[in-house]
């Protein structure tokens, strides 16, 4: 039988999709209003500190949703201990790798060798592109926390350019994060449009090279016209002296720390990308024991049935339905129809499967999160409640080959908070030897630098809690709402429409990837009712450029960048904010261009 847990993680999936057709669009919007001038007001009008700015936001958000108070405020608890979880040890990982490649010498070596090789005038040009190449398998945060001390050591040796080098490198991180799988977003996005990801990540370059240019050139710009200082980040952050030249560890010691994340995790991002394209879960003529029989009980179903499910999925086209229907079913054609199916998100009805006994596999993906389900785990766990539901018919998959198994055996050492945690031992070994330091001065240095870590962390999770108060208020539905009767035509009022859904939704929530997942799927809506004049892959990028705009304090990323930058809240509104706008302005302009002089169909 099916466990009560699993009904109710399933009628909670099931309440959420129908929220977009009950949810008022003012309330949620004036909640939205509400957030805004609390944060902007307490931080840059009160001057209070950003943790308790956002704490105190984030409650008051909680107690104008529907609900009683003690179940809010346990809301907030957990979505700030949610927060935590994700990035508390990246960061203090990424605390201790900066604070030790700057004092042992590593960062000054990279630097060094950069400057020598490029010269100081394209130095911010190597950051951009080093940030650019490393954000494609590596999340945006870790490539900012790696390659911040590079840009920090630079300062020191230049004496000049400080806001210059960050912007660079957040320039590079943050148009790729956005455009090029296998970064999740834009993997998301073309598996919601339907776009090969091939091609998206061709096209996801193209847009993204011309934009990180002219991202460059505004941080050129913004840098001559305000010039910020590089201020400690902590205690002790300063307080050494520079390591000779000829004490300096080697180019390949000091890259270590950046290098060994960089290949952990782009080595379990190939392996995992590898295993996901084999699609072991698609349903071939083979997997089919009884197609006659299934035809059959297809024809009869009972809508409130798993083979109801089935021929009631949005994704079949009316043909498709009638090969799964037929008297005597083409063998070749049914199973192709079949395994449409399994790429469908709302196939899963607790109702449906209520009284089947559920696989261990169909159980742990059901209660995983459905809104960030790469499309082979939703076509696996499909696959896997179909076989649940009509064992005789359908023969089980096996999922684990070569490829996935080498892929799982990689997940550990992948994992950005193991991989990170390699580096941070392999900086406080590095420097432990330039300095030679006794263990107990070394542990001092560790602590200094994780009590600057811990501010950081505490300001991003209640950012989190900030934003996730924000998603509870429904703002998202009451946007798609406002969208829901949209249409864009067939041409470029088509990017501009995905543009501004996905702006608007990274504006109300923080979130770059939802904006993407929840944008893309309300395009993916509107492009099965038209046929745009130009191929999917640009409004997938038009998606990917918007959910850049606007980003302000509830994104993390605005937080990664002023406490590990050293900015204040002011000083990244003015450089961090406009940066990313004009990334994802650019990213559209250049969507809309190639989609009119290459649209490849």
């Amino acid at each position: 039988m099916t466990s009560p847990s699993l009904l109710l993680t399933a009628d909670t999936l099931l309440a959420q999709a129908a929220v977009i057709s009950e949810v008022p669009v003012g309330w949620p919007m004036t909640i939205l209003a509400v957030g805004i001038v609390l944060v902007l007001g307490m931080i840059i009008g009160l001057r209070m500190n950003a943790f308790l700015a956002l704490i105190i936001s984030a409650l008051v958000i909680s107690l104008m949703i529907e609900g009683d108070a003690g179940s809010r405020i346990d809301a907030v608890v957990s979505a700030f201990g949610t927060a935590a979880g994700s990035v508390g040890i990246v960061i203090a990982m990424a605390a201790i790798i900066g604070k030790c490649m700057l004092d042992n010498g590593s960062a000054d070596r990279i630097v060094r060798w950069a400057v020598s090789f490029t010269g100081e005038s394209k130095a911010s040009l190597g950051l951009m592109g080093s940030g650019f190449l490393l954000a494609i398998p590596v999340f945006f945060d870790t490539v900012f926390y790696l390659l911040v001390p590079l840009a920090r050591s630079l300062h020191r040796r230049t004496q000049t350019h400080y806001l210059r080098y960050l912007m660079a490198i957040a320039t590079g991180g943050a148009i790729t994060h956005t455009l090029v799988p296998p970064t999740p977003g834009p993997l998301l996005v073309s598996a919601n449009l339907g776009v090969e990801v091939g091609l998206m990540i061709i096209i996801g370059t193209l847009v993204a090279l011309p934009s990180a240019l002219v991202g460059l050139t505004f941080a050129y710009l913004l840098d001559y016209r305000m010039p910020v200082p590089m201020r400690s980040l902590g205690p002790g952050d300063e307080k050494r002296q520079p390591v000779d030249d000829r004490e300096l560890p080697s180019l390949g010691v000091a890259l270590l720390p950046v290098l060994l994340p960089v290949v952990l995790i782009g080595a379990g991002t190939l392996a995992m990308t590898r295993a996901d394209r084999e699609d072991r879960a698609r349903i071939t003529t083979d997997a089919i024991v009884d197609v006659d029989a299934l035809a059959d009980r297809l024809r009869s179903a009972d809508p409130d049935s798993p083979a109801g499910r089935i021929i009631a999925s949005g994704l079949l086209s009316d043909e498709q339905r009638n090969v799964l229907t037929a008297t005597i079913p083409e063998r070749q054609a049914f199973a192709m129809a079949l395994d449409r199916v399994l790429s469908d998100p709302q196939f899963f009805d607790a109702e449906a499967f209520r009284g089947i006994e559920l696989s261990q596999v169909s159980r742990d993906l059901l209660a995983s999160n459905q809104l960030r389900m790469k499309p082979v785990d939703r076509r696996r766990m499909n696959r896997s409640l179909i076989e649940d539901a009509m064992p005789e018919m359908i023969a089980q998959h096996e999922w684990n080959t070569p490829a996935r198994d080498l892929a799982n055996r990689l997940s550990m050492w992948s994992n950005p908070n193991f991989a990170l945690l390699l580096a941070a031992i392999v900086a406080m070994a590095t420097l432990k030897q330039v300095r030679r330091l006794s263990l107990r001065q070394l542990a001092i240095d560790v602590e200094e630098s994780l009590m600057s870590g811990g501010v950081i962390i505490l300001i991003t999770s209640a950012g989190g809690a900030f934003g996730a108060m924000l998603t509870a208020a429904d703002i998202g539905p009451a946007i798609e709402q406002l969208f829901s009767d949209a249409r864009g035509g067939s041409g470029i009022g088509l990017l501009l429409l995905a543009f501004v859904i996905s702006a608007v939704l990274k504006i109300a929530q923080g979130s770059s990837t939802v904006a993407m997942i929840v944008a893309s799927s309300m395009m993916g809506a509107i492009l099965a009712a038209t046929t745009p004049s130009f191929n999917a892959v640009y409004v997938a990028t038009a998606i990917g450029s918007g959910s850049l705009i606007g980003s302000w304090m509830n994104d993390s990323g605005f937080w990664v960048f002023a406490k590990m930058g050293g900015l204040t809240e002011g000083e990244t509104l003015r450089s961090w904010t406009p940066l990313l706008a004009i990334l994802g302005t650019v990213g559209l302009l250049v969507s809309i261009v190639l989609s009119q002089l290459w649209p490849l169909i």
